[in-house]
């Protein structure tokens, strides 16, 4: 990724396990990633910048139709099988757009 030449991903996703203190939420905001996704093992949060800030909201900016809990199904599954998990949520997709 070059700063001057390649926008900013539209989505970060991290799952935060070990706690770091980095503020990795300031630092993608300062990039301008529109929407941050972070799970820390037990809850799922999805945020979206906003003038320069990063705001919990309950549905995501990129994909509204999702559902929290569908997430947290796809994370249980994917801790066992992550292709399982990758083709439930398609077929779960396809069958709801």
């Amino acid at each position: 990724m070059v700063f001057g030449e390649d926008p900013p991903p539209d989505l970060v996703v991290e799952v935060d396990i070990t706690h770091t203190d980095i503020a990795k939420n300031q630092f993608y905001a300062s990039l301008g990633v529109p929407e941050f996704w972070r799970f820390n093992g037990r809850v799922w949060r999805v945020y979206g910048l906003q003038e320069g800030v990063y705001g919990e909201v309950e549905l995501s900016p990129t994909f509204p139709q999702v559902p929290k809990d569908r997430l947290y199904e796809f994370l249980a599954t994917a801790k066992d099988d992550e292709i399982a998990a990758v083709q439930d949520l398609r077929a779960w997709w396809q069958s709801n757009n």
